[in-house]
């Protein structure tokens, strides 16, 4: 073997420490990547496929009801590749429990093989293959395994006031059910209360009473279609229908989730292993560097034997270079298994027709590329000194220094005077050696950065159901109707034992406009007005100074997020246009006379009599707040079973259970996280507090010998660890919450936004948690300090 690789042997031998610490650094950079990159290119192929695969729509349009005859008239509009009618609308269905959930009715038209969002069946078979069973249909996957549902079930649902059986003849997925939400309000999943049923267009226009009729038109669009000039043109004809919405792909309710999230994986793939990589490739430079300054006169005597200075230079760049392939080769593997751990996780909530895994190779090039070149690059600055050392000179002792200079701090003799003598010692090495300082205290602003991003998604969460559940929602259960009621016919439910109080909700959705503004050119927003009692007190509206507010007489409180996009504020006034699926269209003006905020769903509120009034009607309610006595959820179900104007039944505490499952599931998450700021953590202190150890060995050496302990000499080295680790922590907790409200900013789309808070409790978590780390890689360089042969180092060595 070459003398150049022995030596290379014989470093990473005498810097074994080092060299497995810095390897798990760049291990855990290349993990993370490979880890969220594997996630992120899988998860965006495997839509991407589907989406094409099933000709997802690019256009949406919702009306009351419309005659199949004007599908032509809109599959003739300019830019319009395909359009499709079908009848799509919300039924109940009839748990086993007595309770009640909502069914989504999507139906098709058979055979499939020229429509739009076309489905891909899991398991049994299509519908429509038999009569023998009625009306069949398919569910989604994740609805079936809640509700214990197989081929051969039976679903008994509500629609247009009749009972009827549908019979589950499989499992299915479409490209816009991917992630099942019933709305924009309930943020989660929850298969047990909503799920998507797919069947033939002429068994649903059966039930739902849709005859030679659709409710809602999807569209292909030619690329470079004008959008806004489309809008104005279904407009014009699908008027007199009672045009309810029209929305792009972007705003489609699962899709929009599935990019938000995708977004938020891309861009934790591209910048969390950068942190990383850098921090790897500053202690590369500084070990190199001080083994380089240490072997001057080994490399003077190489030169002096022949050797050139590629040769020597290659020869420390080597181990700039194990590190980052050892490093990239157990990342690759872990990366490999943690992106399985994530697909697991994903296909946990989001509806897609393979398994969201698989390798991805372009990734792991990509990292052995990236950790290579940032480890020759830290070793190419590092190995400089090499080609300024003479052979002659080398093999001299090297000269001191001329002369000293006083540290910034030494100017301040006050203060100065006042510390003791290590303390004078720790200050001059930490400033002197002002690389290591750097690197090192970047190195916990990354571990304290990465805690604080990990921890403040839980505490953001607990902030948003704590403020849901305590403060906005005071009622047990939420009872919503098929249709409006008068609020007369709630009398009946205080006569019951189990409710203690009621109130009744007067439930509008409405296209909202600023007033004074061309119709024909005006923005618009769709919302939902909730018309209350002015004494009511089971719902907590808040302004977005977090100040408690009261249903006003006249006028709205405008839900602030509608209230930015329509640019308009309190005093100003807005135009709004009902929405109902059934009788005629309403418009009225309202002054906004505050803005109201809600974390998750809300709405506009204004007086039950004001909401009646835009309806033309006196004391309609289309649902009723309940406080219920403890443990009657049950009874209250079954005495609602027989009511078939109910439409749906939420309790509080099942809605809360469901979150809390979804936090239970964060626990990985935050382990993982932990687990990853720990590694970095104890292996910036350990090299750190060895390189500082290699250094002062003379320096401890003669304290030691003149009688210091070494509890004492560690403590003297365990200082400047300390200054490093705390000025590092003050700088990572902020910094890591304006990352955190930086990612949330990146992420957040109109349907989905989050609070970025982070508890008292949790800045002080982060802190002792790093400095604990930062200790606990400090304790295994002590050892070496009780080892260290304090005569040998004192021996003039030049």
């Amino acid at each position: 073997m070459p003398v150049l690789y022995r030596r290379f042997f014989r470093i990473i031998r005498q810097s074994l420490g080092q060299f497995i610490a810095l390897t798990s650094i760049v291990m855990l950079g290349v993990l993370v990547y490979i880890a969220m990159n594997t996630a992120f290119l899988n998860l965006s192929k495997s839509q991407e496929d589907f989406y094409t695969k099933s000709k997802f729509a690019d256009y949406y349009i919702n009306v009351i009801r419309a005659p199949q005859a004007i599908l032509r008239q809109i599959e003739n509009l300019p830019g319009v590749m395909q359009a499709k009618g079908r009848v799509q609308q919300d039924i109940v269905f009839l748990k086993s429990d007595a309770g009640r959930g909502t069914l989504r009715v999507t139906s098709y038209n058979l055979p499939m093989e020229n429509e739009l969002n076309q489905i891909q069946i899991k398991s049994g078979r299509i519908f429509g293959e038999s009569s023998d069973h009625g009306i069949e249909i398919l569910v989604d996957p994740q609805f079936a395994q809640a509700n214990n549902l197989k081929p051969g079930s039976i679903i008994k649902a509500i629609a247009e006031g009749k009972e009827y059986d549908l019979y589950v003849v499989g499992t299915a997925i479409s490209p816009e059910f991917i992630y099942v939400m019933k709305d924009s309000s309930t943020m989660l999943p929850d298969p047990k209360e909503f799920g998507t049923v797919m069947m033939a267009y002429d068994q649903a226009v059966q039930i739902l009473g849709f005859e030679n009729q659709y409710n809602q038109f999807i569209l292909a669009l030619g690329a470079g279609t004008d959008v806004s000039k489309l809008e104005n043109s279904i407009k014009s004809i699908l008027k007199p229908y009672g045009n309810l919405s029209a929305y792009p792909r972007k705003d489609q309710l699962s899709h929009s989730m599935l990019d938000a999230e995708l977004h938020g994986l891309e861009m934790s793939s591209k910048y969390t292993p950068l942190l990383f990589f850098l921090i790897a490739a500053g202690f590369q430079f500084l070990l190199l560097g001080r083994v380089i300054k240490n072997q001057r006169t080994s490399i003077g005597i190489l030169k002096a034997l022949g050797y050139d200075n590629v040769a020597i230079i290659w020869h420390y760049i080597l181990y700039a270079i194990a590190v980052s392939v050892l490093g990239s080769i157990l990342g690759s593997v872990f990366g490999v298994m943690l992106a399985s751990v994530f697909s697991q996780v994903y296909a946990m909530y989001f509806n897609l027709p393979t398994t969201i895994g698989g390798l991805n190779i372009e990734a792991i090039i990509m990292c052995f590329m990236l950790t290579t070149s940032i480890g020759v690059l830290s070793g190419l600055l590092a190995c400089r000194q090499v080609l300024r050392i003479q052979p002659a000179i080398a093999m001299r002792s090297q000269a001191p220094l001329t002369s000293g200079k006083k540290i910034v701090f030494e100017k301040f003799d006050i203060l100065w005077d006042r510390l003791s003598t290590s303390w004078h010692m720790t200050l001059r090495s930490m400033i002197r050696n002002r690389y290591r300082f750097i690197v090192t205290i970047s190195g916990v602003i990354s571990c304290a950065v990465i805690l604080t991003f990990g921890f403040f998604t839980n505490d953001s969460i607990d902030f948003m159901l704590n403020k849901y559940f305590t403060v906005e929602k005071k009622y047990d259960v939420l009872v919503t109707f098929t249709k409006p009621l008068p609020q007369s016919s709630l009398l009946d439910l205080i006569k019951w034992d189990e409710i203690m109080a009621y109130e009744g909700v007067l439930q509008i959705p409405v296209r909202m406009w600023k007033s004074n503004t061309d119709e024909d050119f005006a923005h618009e927003e769709d919302g939902l007005l909730q018309g209350m009692s002015l004494q009511q007190k089971m719902v907590g509206i808040t302004s977005p100074e977090n100040n408690q507010m009261m249903i006003p007489e006249e006028g709205v409180l405008l839900n602030e997020k509608i209230a930015n996009k329509l640019n308009v504020r309190v005093g100003d006034s807005i135009e709004i246009e009902t929405q109902f699926g059934y009788g005629p269209k309403h418009r009225s003006a309202l002054k906004i006379v505050g803005l109201s905020q809600s974390l998750m769903g809300g709405g506009s509120y204004v007086s039950l009599a004001t909401a009646n009034r835009i309806i033309g009607e006196n004391n309609l309610v289309t649902s009723t707040l309940l406080q219920t006595k403890p443990d009657s959820l049950s009874i209250i179900k079954e005495q609602m079973k027989l009511m078939t104007n109910i439409s749906s039944i939420v309790s509080s505490k099942e809605e809360k259970d469901n979150w809390n499952t979804m936090m239970a599931s964060m626990v990985y998450f935050v382990t993982m996280t932990v687990a990853f700021a720990g590694v970095i953590g104890m292996a910036i202190a350990y090299n750190s507090a060895l390189m500082n150890f290699n250094e002062r060995q003379r320096e401890l050496a003669t304290f030691r010998v003149i009688g210091f302990t070494n509890r004492e000499l560690a403590g003297l080295l365990f200082k400047e660890t300390a200054i490093q680790s705390i000025i590092g922590v003050i700088i990572g907790l902020p910094l890591g919450k304006i990352l955190g409200v930086m990612y949330i900013q990146a992420i957040s789309t109109d349907i989905y936004t989050m609070p970025v808070v982070i508890y008292g409790k949790t800045y002080l978590l982060v802190a002792i948690m790093t400095l604990a780390f930062m200790i606990a890689g400090f304790c295994l360089v002590v050892p070496k300090i009780k080892k260290l042969d304090y005569l040998d180092a004192l021996k003039n060595k030049d």
